[in-house]
């Protein structure tokens, strides 16, 4: 067997599967025209290894490797190679990077700001737009590229749920809000009904003057301006400044320290908090649990009260 109907056959094999395999199928076939419709036992090392590293490593790397990986274990499964040639990946230096945790005093400052911002440039956004989209990714925790997909439609102010479709790792959610965050929205709504409804009751929440979706490289030109003029900044030599993405983690970070000085048994509870976030596992959630001092403090004062026994009574 050559290289593409091999890769045509196994991209069919995964999609059959139900794996959505668009970024994949795009790798391996660009595997394919770099190397050629080579017969399978002739593929060498060395062309895997040029293939995804070239003359030096870049970010893609690893995601390369991984489809290649499973292209070339699926192919000895099937027996139409004895061994991959895909060389082991380079050992991968531990990343310093630590997303960022707002106050809620940097919240309110950047919340503060929004008029300032929009007001000095010519944007074609609405202060109220960028001020709401703030306050939906932080208390509703969504990743930026689910507040810019939701419409209309996905809103049910009456319940107080959010509906997210097909986002990241391919799953939907209902998000409920609370009472305050339902009014937000319901005030944002009310003046969305003055911009133009490109897809009617389909049409995007969050939208420029014009109707049109709001661009994530927009947000992100805007949220830099405002986090900028607001003074929220990392102390100096701390590598890349606060991200907007990083309120979804300041929700979870805030959401863990509240159920902390609750009582709760925050263990139990962080699944829930998993569901809620649309993460594909508890594992991707627990990563909060050491991101900033004031949880771990609450979890060592938690640890206390279980463990150390009770001071007795002098006066006994």
């Amino acid at each position: 067997m050559t290289l593409i109907p091999a890769i045509d056959a196994y991209v069919s094999v995964r999609r059959a599967l139900g794996a959505d395999f668009t970024t994949a199928a795009k790798i391996l076939r660009f595997f394919g025209r770099t190397i050629g419709n080579l017969p399978l036992e002739t593929i060498s090392g060395k062309q895997c290894e040029s293939f995804l590293w070239g003359k030096k490593r870049h970010r893609y790397s690893s995601e390369k490797h991984a489809t290649l990986n499973g292209f070339f274990r699926y192919l000895v499964g099937r027996g139409h190679l004895t061994l991959s040639p895909l060389p082991a990946p380079p050992r991968q230096t531990p990343s310093t990077f630590r997303p960022y945790v707002y106050s809620h005093e940097e919240l309110k400052r950047l919340l503060e700001t929004t008029d300032v911002v929009i007001s000095t440039k010519r944007w074609r956004m609405q202060p109220q737009t960028l001020r709401t989209l703030l306050l939906l990714l932080y208390g509703a925790g969504l990743r930026v590229g689910e507040a810019l997909s939701l419409r209309i439609c996905d809103v049910n102010l009456v319940e107080r749920v959010l509906s997210i479709w097909d986002t990241k790792f391919f799953k939907s959610r209902l998000v409920p809000i609370g009472g305050q965050l339902s009014r937000v929205l319901a005030e944002y709504l009310s003046m969305r009904e003055g911009l133009p409804l490109l897809e009617g009751k389909q049409s995007r929440v969050f939208v420029f003057r014009t109707g049109k979706a709001l661009s994530y490289t927009a947000v992100q030109a805007a949220f830099a301006q405002l986090r900028s003029r607001a003074g929220v900044r990392r102390p100096e030599g701390d590598g890349c400044q606060p991200r907007i993405h990083d309120l979804r983690g300041t929700f979870a970070v805030h959401r863990l320290v509240a159920w902390y000085r609750e009582g709760a048994n925050v263990q139990v509870r962080l699944p829930l908090l998993s569901t809620y976030l649309g993460h594909s596992s508890v594992a991707g959630t627990q990563v909060y649990l050491s991101m900033i001092p004031a949880l771990l403090r609450e979890a060592s004062l938690r640890f206390e009260r279980y463990a150390l026994p009770p001071k007795e009574n002098d006066d006994a």
